[in-house]
């Protein structure tokens, strides 16, 4: 079948993607960023159109015959309406373009009249696009476990980052979770519905928690120590949300509408499209246990850009070819060095050693690839001409990866991106990482500039070398 994903950059969008091609769908993709899809491993198997939905719906859905609407605009004030216009234009567009199936992944609903606004949202769009003239799948899910999931980082943060937490009474509400893998089996399973199916549909996992039994359960399946929860009188949402941009990766803009629906129950009252997937639906227990596995796996297909909870970034623009810049890149490390403040690099490893830790190792493989040792570094991902990932092994209250990034920007001139981005373990973490703040973006702003500079200075002395002989 040929099918549209709109939202393939997203969470559940970079995973549904390369299961569909695995099934020998024929794929295309609506983007705004064309450049988030080229780093995605899938972008040269699919079709792309790059643009805004209620821009580009009708053109994206040419030819197509089933569409998958994964995107919600839950980004700031008035995405109510943002998402109520987008899906009533795609409703059109896909009634244009002749395509007989949409298939909409909304959120559980609770059992009265009282809702949270994005939950009434979620619903609104799902109402739009069962009014259109195509036959819709609205898929009802809770929160989603799978690293990177929204939802999932805000419980993961919270049940590390303090062995204390206050918390409001709905943290004792019920919910229903389910694993990313079942959600895709649930999407998936919509194209072989009747053709004339226009309806919801909620799917859960195999468990009905708290949110708390959320919170302990990560922490007992991570291998932390189960967070002492201390009820709360009070409930305020938005001073909620920015404590929870505070301790974790997710914005005050989404944590907001994310704390406001746990103000109600949220479990399943209906089946899903086909059934539960083969074995049963996943518990949240293995939910769990995968998403770690996923996340802990060197060189993972899928990454999510709101994974990484803290990032330095430094750009460079370079007076000389990609190329050019590259070998300067990919000879970095072992006698070479890394290009920053002297004594730095040392000085870090001397500290690292003293707490057993690999410390200042010179370790530089034959060739870069995913696993090698490149000093106190692992290579995770290598893109030959474009791109270095490395994962650093020193001993760390988090998880550090520093990505050396080559762009193009012209045939003479080029884009250098030097991006650190650290995963801290709980309140410690933290810490450690605004402590060092300071220091750490001097080193790194040094290492960007002096790479940037040799990589000129490199080109401009071979071309004066070609020149003179």
């Amino acid at each position: 079948m040929h099918c549209l994903v709109i939202g393939a950059t997203g969470y559940v969008g970079a995973r549904l993607v390369p299961r569909l091609l695995a099934e020998g769908h024929e794929v295309r993709v609506l983007v705004r960023d064309g450049a988030k899809l080229d780093r995605l491993p899938f972008a040269g198997a699919v079709e792309r159109v790059v643009g805004d939905v209620a821009v580009a719906a009708r053109p994206a859905c040419e030819g197509v015959e089933a569409v998958f609407y994964l995107v919600h605009s839950m980004d700031g004030p008035g995405y109510a309406a943002r998402d109520r216009y987008a899906a009533e234009h795609l409703a059109t567009a896909a009634a244009d373009a002749g395509v007989r199936r949409v298939v909409y992944l909304g959120g559980l609903q609770p059992d009265g009249q009282r809702n949270s606004a994005h939950l009434a949202s979620r619903r609104e769009t799902g109402d739009a696009l069962l009014a259109g003239p195509v036959p819709a799948a609205v898929l009802q899910a809770g929160i989603v476990v799978g690293a990177g999931s929204a939802s999932f980082e805000m419980i993961r943060h919270l049940a590390t980052v303090s062995p204390v937490l206050p918390l409001p009474d709905r943290a004792w509400n019920a919910v229903q979770p389910i694993g990313i893998d079942d959600v895709l089996f649930h999407l998936v399973a919509c194209l072989d519905l009747p053709p004339h199916a226009n309806r919801t549909y909620d799917i859960g996992g195999a468990d009905v928690l708290t949110y708390l039994g959320l919170m302990t359960g990560f922490a007992q399946a991570a291998g932390h120590p189960h967070p002492v929860a201390i009820p709360v009188p009070l409930s305020a949402p938005k001073l909620t949300a920015r404590a929870v941009q505070a301790l974790t990766p997710v914005d005050r803009h989404l944590a907001g509408p994310l704390l406001e629906s746990m103000a109600h129950d949220l479990v399943c009252r209906d089946d899903p499209p086909a059934g539960p997937p083969p074995g049963g639906a996943t518990t949240y227990a293995e939910a769990v246990r995968r998403a770690l596995a996923e996340e802990g796996a060197a060189g993972r297909a899928v990454t999510d850009p709101r994974a990484p909870v803290l990032v330095g970034e430094h750009v460079e623009d370079v007076a000389a070819p990609a190329a050019a810049l590259w070998e300067v890149v990919s000879d970095i490390g072992g006698d070479t060095g890394w290009y920053t403040v002297p004594g730095a690099w040392a000085l870090r490893g001397g500290i690292d050693r003293l707490f057993g830790g690999v410390g200042a190792r010179r370790t530089k493989p034959d060739r870069l690839e995913p696993g090698a040792a490149l000093d106190w570094w692992r290579i995770e991902a290598v893109e030959p001409g474009r791109s270095l990932r490395l994962r650093a092994e020193t001993k760390l209250p988090g998880t550090v990866c520093l990505e050396l990034r080559v762009e193009p920007v012209d045939a003479t001139t080029s884009r250098y991106v030097q991006r650190v981005t650290f995963r801290p373990d709980g309140l410690a973490g933290r810490a450690y990482w605004y402590a060092q703040l300071p220091l750490h973006d001097f080193v790194f702003a040094v290492m960007a500039r002096t790479i940037a500079g040799v990589a000129v200075t490199s080109h401009r002395a071979a071309t004066r070398a070609r020149a003179t002989r």
